[in-house]
């Protein structure tokens, strides 16, 4: 009779912790959908400062910022719905999250910025825009992405001693059968 109860509040728990693991991942999406939200100041639309971010962004990132913010938060919508699955893929978030690394590598490991006098206006006119400078965006982005990785990589986890202890419940199950008849 005790191990009915055990299985139902062991399958509780780890459900439990599967949830706590699904939020924390959406947290950490979220942090890292604010801090791009940066990158799409509507405010400052028409302005001065506006066309020197346009600019200071091509530089920076290699492309310009329509082209690349659309695309941005494509991935980033198509993160969001894996990771916001009921029944967590792992392939599928970690693909999606893989883009969206991709999409800033040249940023991520580019150093210009930070040594060159030419690109004065371009960190001025960035951190107008952004309200934040260029090594700081750049390292809360880097942190952002980290802190979500992780979080991906733990909800992999916990699935995966989900799914093991299913397998194990299920073929224990099968062996009771089995000694019955």
């Amino acid at each position: 009779m005790t191990t009915p109860i055990l299985t139902s509040t062991t399958e509780q728990q780890m459900q439990q912790i599967q949830d706590k693991a699904k939020k924390s991942c959406m947290v950490s999406f979220r942090q890292l959908h604010s801090h791009l939200k940066l990158l799409s100041n509507n405010v400052l639309k028409g302005t001065r400062t506006e066309s020197g971010f346009k600019r200071a962004f091509a530089t920076l990132f290699g492309q310009d910022i329509e082209t690349f913010t659309g695309t941005m938060f494509l991935y980033v919508d198509q993160l969001e719905k894996q990771l916001d699955k009921e029944e967590f893929q792992e392939i599928g978030s970690m693909a999606a999250f893989k883009v969206l690394e991709t999409q800033f590598q040249m940023f991520i490991k580019s150093r210009m910025y930070l040594d060159d006098e030419f690109v004065v206006m371009t960190r001025n006119y960035f951190l107008q825009y952004t309200q934040l400078a260029i090594p700081e965006f750049r390292d809360t982005l880097i942190q952002h992405m980290s802190l979500l990785r992780k979080s991906i990589d733990e909800r992999a986890k916990h699935k995966e001693e989900y799914n093991s202890w299913v397998n194990e419940r299920q073929m224990q199950t099968t062996e009771d059968k089995d000694d019955f008849e």
